[in-house]
């Protein structure tokens, strides 16, 4: 009786969310800490909704971890109601043709970026909505770069060593430089990394590299891929919102989407020259090893897109042709 008395409470709590503006909606975010740009890009994006709605919308935001609920899982999680409104970074196992934008060293300059998701979105939109979810908008971090406890200043250095990955395509190119991909949430890294579970990790400055940087000892930065977030709500929820408060809601991320890239874009900078100050040897990568490491993957293009279907197929012809790679 106890537990079928919890679970209509649970029912009932849910059914709010979803019938009233007025109650307050759990907002989920993959960064495991309020340190990270993204997450306070997020809080940015909150904030602004409760002000211009008068307090109609509330949220509450939870970190990584602080739920049941894996970083792979996000976009399910808001497309079943568990969550309402998220930051998702870890969609690829869920929408596969976004993929297309994390291929290993396709894509070199936020201009391949932006050309590149401009012909995407759509499929993109699309591939969301059918797991009952809405994109309001995306911002990008810098490139995922190579960081390491071991040494790391090249590619053939790669052997061996175990890299925590974010995407099946970065799993991809790890086994290509023979290394050893693993895939852990982010709140899984430090535990990981102080326990030789892994040896590093593939991240931004701004992002892993602020948070785990003490844990690290090489940063190899070869530009491997973009890391773009999406923010996404339950398209139930925000289709009965007021036509008002959805404009609302869309203008806000409109708006302050791009000062998230923007500060991760600073971020960068500043976080990377603390680490070097701090002793990390940092590493730029040669024009050989870039030339090196994309003749190395140039196949793998080919073959995800061909598992993954004729729309991958087209929409990476598509891309290759319209950055020139």
């Amino acid at each position: 009786m106890e537990f079928k008395k919890k679970l209509l409470v649970g029912i009932a709590t849910t059914m709010i969310g979803f019938s009233a503006s007025a109650a307050t909606w759990t907002v989920y975010t993959f960064g495991p800490a309020e340190t990270l740009g993204n997450v306070q890009g997020l809080k940015r994006i909150l904030e602004d909704v409760e002000k211009s709605t008068d307090g109609e919308m509330k949220f509450r935001l939870r970190l990584a971890g602080s739920l049941p609920i894996q970083a792979t899982n996000i976009t399910q999680a808001v497309g079943n109601g568990t969550v309402l409104f998220a930051d998702d970074g870890f969609h690829l196992g869920n929408v596969k043709i976004a993929g297309v934008l994390r291929l290993p060293m396709l894509l070199r300059t936020v201009q391949d970026y932006q050309t590149a998701f401009n012909i995407m979105r759509p499929y993109i939109d699309k591939e969301f909505e059918r797991q009952g979810v809405t994109v309001l908008g995306n911002y990008l971090f810098p490139h995922q770069v190579a960081f390491s406890s071991k040494t790391l200043t090249n590619l053939d250095q790669f052997q061996g060593q175990k890299m925590r990955v974010s995407s099946p395509e970065q799993a991809a190119f790890v086994e290509l430089v023979k290394g050893v991909p693993v895939t852990l949430g982010g709140s899984e890294v430090p535990s990981a990394l102080q326990t030789s579970t892994i040896d590093g990790v593939f991240t931004a400055s701004a992002g892993g590299g602020k948070i785990w940087g003490s844990l690290l000892n090489y940063n190899y930065r070869l530009p491997l891929n973009y890391f773009d977030g999406f923010y996404i709500v339950n398209k139930e929820a925000f289709d009965k919102l007021s036509p008002n408060i959805q404009k609302k809601f869309r203008d806000a991320v409109e708006r302050l989407a791009p000062t998230t890239t923007a500060q991760l874009y600073k971020e960068e900078l500043e976080v990377t020259a603390k680490l070097k100050a701090n002793g990390m040897d940092i590493v730029e990568p040669t024009p050989e090893d870039i030339a090196r490491a994309t003749k190395l993957v140039e196949g793998y293009w080919q073959q995800w897109a061909q598992q993954n279907g004729p729309d991958a197929v087209k929409l990476l012809a598509e891309v290759r042709a319209a950055v020139g790679r």
